[in-house]
């Protein structure tokens, strides 16, 4: 599949609004853009009185529109996205925030998925579990010397063979430190390269994921996955799996050591293993729950400082600098509470094992004193006993510091694995093939869409039907919510409809590849994102095989070549991140210069001149229509004097269309529409009047007389 682009994710369709304004588009204070929420509530007057819809209209497929309910908007200001998904880590279920504590599956399975990833480097872990079993065998032989010399020699007065003793001692040690680095280097690249692995298959997921699964995430808990939850598996891999190994083969070689010295001592290590081992089971199943606090609470408050930071801007100008202060430091107060509870469980493991084992110490010289009194054992093998006894010690503990690792990365490795086993909505049909050169040919036929999860979702959309011919330009008008930019995201399939069939030159968007279609279409978004990279790659981030030379043409063509030449390092100046050392102009204009740069045969432009002055506008505006020709083109406008020259103009109230015309050799589909005196022709009557009004405002205050322009620049 292709990956989607951040300049294609910045937008949500179908912006929720309320059903009584229509307020057009950008938010800058412009004419005739406050007029029409006049013109809204009239309307809505006229429908209360009359129980009908506006009359007069051209060729309209829809009448009178039952009121309908808008699908709940998210907190920035978007809509929920489609069903048919799972839900987006973070935004529902066992999310931070969400109705439950946080997901808690069985341990086993997720604990095998894990050891899955070990696979494919079994040959440098066998060698890691061959370098743990001389480790076993090295740490076991010091007690055994030590009763050999014991009773051998130093009992018998053999000075001189205590001296071979010492030497083995010594060599054993010196071995010990060579295999231990071996075996901790081993492990620490293996786990590297592991968690390297895993971190390059959650972000290629990721790029592969719908629409949707966006609309539903928040930002911040997706970062905290990729980046805290995948280095906690670091811990797992490259240290926690090899050190557990490693202690049950010394736990198991003592075992077997003990019994085959005395059966009797023997039994007093057997009797401690319940107690270790009952101990285990109830601190993890106290310490991963724990855990899994403190990773959504970790991922809560990193969504907090991402989401404060990311709108620096709009906290200064509004002056909550200290509302922002106080949720950040109750989010990470909330860490603070879940890191401490679980130092507190994990703090009652070493004293727990050090009771243990001052037990198991005291009864092996109860029973083992009485032993050597009696001559049943000798010296030198109690000695033993009491230094494997001691030796037990730091595995068991050390067992428990790494129990205390595997509940974390297993809490951890739920919330990576959420993400990847969240499909995407929108994927290749198994039987799909690359889109084959187009001439640019668009139906939508009887098209129905709605956000939500199931039929009773509100309607985005509702059995829209239309043609585009290739070369031809379409242009979508109506009030913010009609549907406008939901329409043209479903083409390159953002979205999938429920209901009905899109299709370019017969060929049907669902069974095509993703790639082939996306590569086939241009979108210019209305909202921008640019890469903290400079002017330059920006243009060329669809095609970054572009010349300079074609760079150039594209920067020209939006009437930014001439700035970026008069600047020190031209087209190689940083934008710095999202383009903040750029006007929202100049952002808009190097978006739409990066879309012109891939050459598509349908182009898709969501008010691509909003933020731009009336004579750059103008020029701009001109030099695209040299760009458009050959090209299927959809322009969302909300200024209607910038949709005059389209061929085919369509207008949409509530999902669907209530009017459309298309131009012919005697008059232009605005004529048509103006002719006809419906919701086009008032609107544009509104934003004539505003638009007049404030040009004569401007005159008189520059002492000019003043000009209307009648809405035509």
């Amino acid at each position: 599949m292709g990956t989607e682009t951040p300049s294609r994710r910045s937008a949500t369709p179908g912006k929720g609004s309320d059903p009584a304004s229509l307020e057009w588009g950008n938010k800058k204070a412009q004419p005739g853009l406050l007029v029409v929420s006049r013109l809204e509530v009239t309307l809505q007057e006229q429908k209360a009185n009359q129980g009908r819809s506006g009359a007069g209209t051209v060729d309209k497929p829809g009448h009178h529109i039952e009121p309908r309910s808008r699908p709940q908007a998210r907190p920035d200001g978007g809509q929920p996205g489609p069903g048919g998904g799972q839900t987006a880590p973070g935004g529902g279920k066992g999310g931070p925030g969400g109705g439950k504590p946080g997901p808690s599956g069985p341990v086993w399975p997720i604990l095998r998925r894990l050891l899955r990833y070990m696979r494919p480097h079994a040959l440098i872990l066998s060698a890691v579990v061959l370098a743990a079993l001389v480790t076993t065998a090295v740490e076991l032989a010091p007690p055994w010397i030590i009763r050999l010399a014991v009773d051998r020699f130093i009992l018998e007065g053999q000075t001189e063979q205590v001296w071979w003793a010492a030497g083995g001692l010594l060599a054993l040690s010196l071995l010990q430190g060579g295999v231990d680095f071996a075996r901790l280097y081993l492990t620490a690249y293996t786990g590297q390269r592991i968690v390297f692995e895993i971190r390059n298959a959650i972000f290629h997921h990721l790029s592969r994921l719908s629409f949707s699964f966006y609309d539903r995430a928040r930002t911040g808990d997706l970062m905290s996955r990729v980046t805290a939850d995948v280095d906690v598996l670091n811990n797992f891999f490259g240290r926690a799996a090899v050190i557990i190994l490693t202690n049950f083969l010394t736990l198991l070689g003592i075992l077997v050591v003990l019994v085959i010295w005395d059966w009797r001592l023997g039994l007093v290590y057997l009797g401690l293993l319940p107690l270790i081992a009952l101990g285990m089971w109830a601190y993890a199943r106290q310490v991963q729950p724990a855990w899994r606090r403190v990773q959504r609470q970790l991922a809560a408050l990193t969504s907090t400082l991402q989401e404060s930071l990311a709108g620096v801007l709009v906290v200064k100008l509004f002056g909550r600098e200290a509302f922002e202060q106080k949720r950040a430091d109750r989010q990470s107060r909330q860490v603070l509470q879940a890191n401490v509870e679980t130092a507190r469980i994990a703090s009652l493991w070493m004293p727990y094992a050090s009771v243990v084992m001052g037990v198991g110490t005291a009864l092996v010289l109860w029973v083992g004193g009485r032993n050597v009194i009696s001559g049943l054992v000798s010296l030198g093998t109690l000695i033993g006993f009491a230094t494997y006894i001691q030796m037990l010690l730091r595995p068991i503990r050390q067992t428990g510091m790494m129990l205390n690792v595997v509940m974390q990365s297993l809490a951890a490795a739920e919330r990576v694995f959420e993400v990847l086993d969240t499909q995407p909505d929108v994927r290749d049909a198994p039987d799909a093939h690359p889109l084959p050169p187009i001439e640019g040919r668009v139906r939508f036929e009887g098209v129905s869409f709605r956000y939500g999860d199931g039929a009773d979702g509100a309607h985005a959309l509702r059995a829209v039907d239309l043609e585009a011919t290739p070369g031809e330009m379409v242009a979508l008008v109506g009030p913010s919510g009609a549907g406008k930019t939901t329409l043209v995201h479903l083409l390159p399939r953002f979205y999938d409809a429920q209901e009905g069939r899109i299709t370019i030159d017969g060929h049907d968007v669902t069974g095509v590849t993703v790639q082939s279609l996306r590569d086939a279409i241009g979108i210019a978004l209305q909202t921008v994102f640019l890469f903290d990279t400079s002017i330059g790659e920006n243009i060329a981030y669809g095609s970054p095989h572009a010349t300079q030379h074609e760079i150039e043409w594209a920067a020209r063509v939006v009437q930014m070549h001439d700035f970026v030449q008069s600047l020190p390092l031209g087209y190689g100046t940083p934008v710095g991140e999202g383009g903040v050392r750029l006007s929202g102009g100049q952002k808009q204009r190097i978006a739409l210069a990066r879309v012109l740069l891939t050459d598509p045969r349908i182009l898709i432009l969501d008010e691509p001149t909003s933020s731009l002055d009336a004579d750059t506008e103008r020029r701009m505006q001109q030099a695209l229509a040299e760009v458009r020709a050959g090209r299927t083109t959809f322009v969302i406008a909300h200024r209607l004097w910038t949709v005059q020259q389209a061929d085919q103009i369509l207008v949409l109230r509530d999902g669907q269309i209530v009017e459309r015309a298309r131009s012919t050799p005697e008059r232009s589909a605005h004529e048509a529409l103006l002719a006809a005196g419906g919701f086009y022709s008032q609107v544009y009557a509104l934003q004539f009047q505003t638009e007049t009004r404030a040009g004569g405002e401007q005159a008189l205050a520059a002492g000019e007389p003043a000009v209307a322009e009648g809405g035509v620049r």
